[in-house]
């Protein structure tokens, strides 16, 4: 009965030991879940936030990315307009120089003409761009001619209209004076004259040096009388003439005739004349007229100037052919030469002069 007791007592106890352990990790079990759940919720909510973070971004990134749209839509647009403007600028620009070459045309002299004067001829004028400021003028009055050639210093529409200011310039020297009494230095004082009137007239003591040519050359030719008389303004010719006249021999000897020194704008203050120099020409003689373009190209294996000394052997090489190959020549060598360089405006006038036989 004692020991059933016991028994009874000592399971009593057990169901109690029992029930308050089950109890004791259910609380801990309860307590692990609510911090798990409390841990879950934290991170629930910092997702939560970064995700509207993220919204929030991407919504600044999609006004940037519209915002940026729209100013290359602007910029595209103004582009357009710009790349419209510049082409409507490069018609009208062609527009100017195709008036400009027309008025350069009718201005400067008829290749024509020019081969009814002269037994032969040749006429090589390159400007680097469409048009450039080398410039020639042909005048012819009874027995008299007047051959005329200039370099402006400046390329491109401004250059052709200096040139054509100078041609124009000679046509009034020579209206107003003829051709029989003046002499080729003459025509350099009176056009120096004209230069520094349109000095006074804008203002200025001087003209400076991009006001004026930088190098020009005239010579008045009569065939008749075999006289040649020449001047220049920091130019010069070029007489080829026959080695062993009178002979079968093909050799030729080449003369450079400069003239002063001496432009126009630095010379307004002095008022020195410009020289007359003056030639007798014989049969067979040759004349070549340049501006300083051929010269002056650098090219070459050391990118050098041409210069006189290869001028004056390509001359000699080719004077005794007709004067259509010797342009031929003389724009091969110049293209040979320059290469890669930026080329200069060219001008080279060759003239087979008619001079009759003794």
């Amino acid at each position: 009965m004692l020991t059933a007791l016991i028994i009874t007592s000592i399971v009593a106890v057990a169901a109690v030991v029992l029930y308050l352990m089950q109890r004791s990790v259910l609380r801990r079990m309860r307590i692990d879940s609510a911090a798990n759940t409390s841990n879950l919720r934290k991170k629930i909510d910092d997702l939560e936030s970064k995700l509207q973070l993220a919204e929030k971004a991407a919504a600044s990134a999609s006004k940037d990315a519209d915002a940026i749209r729209h100013t290359l839509t602007a910029r595209e647009q103004e582009g357009n307009r710009l790349k419209t403007t510049v082409e409507s600028l490069k018609i009208r620009r062609i527009d100017v120089i195709q008036s400009l070459l027309a008025l350069q045309r009718t201005s400067y002299t008829d290749p024509g003409h020019i081969k009814v004067l002269f037994s032969d001829f040749f006429l090589l004028h390159k400007p680097f761009e469409m048009v450039g400021g080398d410039f020639y003028k042909l005048i012819s009055i009874r027995d008299n001619i007047l051959v005329a050639c200039g370099n402006c210093g400046i390329s491109g529409e401004i250059g052709l209209l200096k040139g054509l200011q100078n041609v124009l310039m000679l046509e009034d020297i020579v209206q107003r004076n003829g051709l029989e009494n003046i002499q080729a230095g003459e025509v350099l004082d009176a056009l120096r004259t004209k230069y520094a009137h349109i000095a006074e007239r804008d203002g200025y003591r001087h003209e400076t040096d991009e006001d004026v040519p930088v190098n020009f050359t005239v010579c008045i030719i009569n065939q008749r009388e075999r006289t040649l008389s020449y001047a220049g303004a920091y130019g010069s010719l070029c007489l080829v003439r026959k080695a062993y006249p009178g002979t079968s021999r093909r050799e030729v000897d080449v003369h450079e005739f400069r003239g002063d020194r001496m432009n126009f704008a630095v010379s307004f203050g002095r008022r020195k004349n410009y020289t007359t120099g003056n030639i007798t020409l014989e049969k067979d003689d040759k004349l070549y007229l340049k501006t300083d373009g051929y010269v002056n190209q650098r090219g070459g294996s050391q990118n050098a100037r041409y210069g006189d000394q290869y001028l004056r052997q390509l001359l000699m090489k080719h004077a005794n052919e007709p004067m259509l190959e010797q342009r031929k020549a003389f724009e091969e060598e110049f293209e040979n030469w320059r290469g890669n360089n930026r080329g200069n405006d060219i001008l080279v006038i060759g003239l087979a002069l008619k001079i009759a036989g003794k």
